[in-house]
Order: C-alpha cells, then sequence, then structure tokens
C-alpha cells in the first residue's frame, strides 16, 4: 500500500515538473542575435552601446557589432556576413541599394568632422576661413598628417577635402594609419600630428589626446557634415522595427541623455 502511495506521488512530482518546466520555457522567448556591421567613429565614441540596450531589451534581441571602416562594413555586408549595416557614407548604400541588397535607408544621427593637430601649431591656423585652407597650409609647411587610408568614409571625406585645397596628399609629413578612428587619433597625438576625425570620438577620447586640440571646426561647411544611416537585408525585415526606433522620441532622448552625460553639449543630433 505504502509502495503504491510511494509511487503516485513520484508520478505526481514528474508530471509536475513536466507541466511547469514546459509553461516556464514556452513563456520564454530566446534572443534573436543580430550582426550589425559599423564604422568605428560612431562605435568608438561609446554612441550606439549607450542607445541600443533600450530597444535589445525591449523587443527581446541583440546586437553584435562588427566595428571596422566604411567600407569594410559594406564588404561585410555584401558577404552576408551581416543583417545591417551603419555607415556614413551615403554612396555606399546608394550602391547596395542599385544591387537590390537594400531596399533603402534610414539617416539618423549626425555630427560634424573637425580637424585637430598639435596644441603648440594652433595659433598658425588662426586666420584660416575653409578647411580645405587648413588642409592647404599644412601640405605647404609638410607638417605632420595622419589618414586613415582605409576606404572608411572619413578617409574619402579627408581626400574630398584635399582635392578642394587643390593639392595632393603626397608629402613626406603624411602618414597612413590603415586604423580606424580611435587607434588613428592615438596615432596622431603620439606623432603630434594633424587629423580629420568625427567631433564625437575626438570628445569622448581627449582626455587621452594631450598633445591635441581642435585646430578648425565650422558646422557651416557642408563638406564637413557628418551623416549615419541604418539599413539591413530585406532578409531580415524584422529590422525595420530597428528602423522605426532610430525616428523615435525614445531614442531621440537617449540622443540628448548621451551628449549631456559625456559632453555636456549637443555632439550627436537625431535627424529629423
Amino acid at each position: 500500500m505504502k509502495t503504491q502511495r510511494y509511487l503516485k506521488n513520484v508520478v505526481v512530482f514528474f508530471v509536475l515538473i513536466c507541466v511547469f518546466g514546459v509553461s516556464i520555457f514556452s513563456g520564454t522567448a530566446s534572443v534573436k542575435t543580430y550582426k550589425i556591421a559599423t564604422t568605428t567613429s560612431i562605435y568608438d565614441s561609446g554612441f550606439l552601446d549607450f542607445v541600443t540596450p533600450a530597444f535589445e531589451k525591449k523587443n527581446n534581441v541583440k546586437f553584435n557589432f562588427i566595428s571596422v571602416g566604411s567600407g569594410q562594413a559594406v564588404k561585410i555586408f555584401k558577404n552576408g556576413d551581416a543583417d545591417g549595416i551603419i555607415i556614413h557614407e551615403k554612396s555606399f548604400l546608394d550602391e547596395l541599394k542599385k544591387e537590390k541588397l537594400i531596399n533603402g535607408y534610414t539617416a539618423f544621427v549626425s555630427n560634424y568632422f573637425i580637424l585637430v593637430g598639435p596644441k603648440d601649431k594652433k595659433d598658425l591656423f588662426k586666420k584660416v576661413k575653409s578647411v580645405h585652407e587648413a588642409f592647404a597650409l599644412i601640405r605647404k609647411n609638410n607638417f605632420k598628417f595622419v589618414s586613415r587610408a582605409d576606404n572608411s568614409a572619413t578617409y574619402i571625406r579627408e581626400l574630398e577635402i584635399w582635392k578642394l585645397a587643390k593639392v595632393q596628399p603626397d608629402f613626406g609629413g603624411y602618414i597612413k594609419s590603415g586604423q580606424g578612428m580611435g587607434m588613428s587619433l592615438n596615432l596622431a597625438n603620439e606623432k603630434k600630428a594633424f587629423i580629420l576625425t568625427d567631433e564625437a570620438t575626438y570628445y569622448k577620447m581627449k582626455d587621452k589626446l594631450e598633445s591635441l586640440d581642435v585646430i578648425y571646426q565650422n558646422p557651416k561647411e557642408q563638406v564637413l557634415t557628418n551623416i549615419y544611416y541604418f539599413a539591413y537585408s530585406p532578409k531580415k525585415a524584422e529590422l525595420s522595427k530597428f528602423a522605426s526606433y532610430l525616428k523615435s522620441k525614445e531614442f531621440k532622448n537617449l540622443v540628448s541623455s548621451f551628449n549631456q552625460k559625456f559632453f555636456k553639449k549637443e555632439i550627436y543630433r537625431a535627424v529629423k
């Protein structure tokens, strides 16, 4: 009799485990992971790690960011090794759209490119009226200049400015880093060289860049405007939710919070 009761209790126990086990697992959806190839500048500033967790938590997803130059990000995306892409070179996105690898793209945040360089040479640029005039002065004096030289959007913009200056970057002081924004800024600091950078990465790293200071900045110069875009593979249509999030009030509030926390001024600007 006791044996039967014992067996009955054991059966009930296992039935309860099965029932509650199914309930627990059916109520907890697995986290969906997406790979996003992103330009180093917006990643090195810490911006993405600040604004994405709210979306990840709400939608039970996880973003794995692959931080490279814009050109390399495009290659990764084309090879199918990323589900989405964040870059700041619109011509690359137009190419992807033409090849039907994306349906469109979303402009979501902007900042500006600035020229930084050795503190002890700042006074030499006081009368400069444009960024290409500053570049011409660097070339004329054979000052050290660190170039990303990595087919990134920043490098492409740098080449545009050299073209506007009507000079070639073929002088002795021209240093090719082949690295991302953060690494290139560190090299410029080490070499006491000039460099074109997005303002966010520079200001985020400023305390460690003892040799450098802002040499030239002008938000009114079109060539210095820096807009970031998000696009995704048509095979990952669910990422349209993230594109919508990047236009939401919640996202805009996070942009403001990031600026206040790390810069105490407006550096990133949500695109309307």
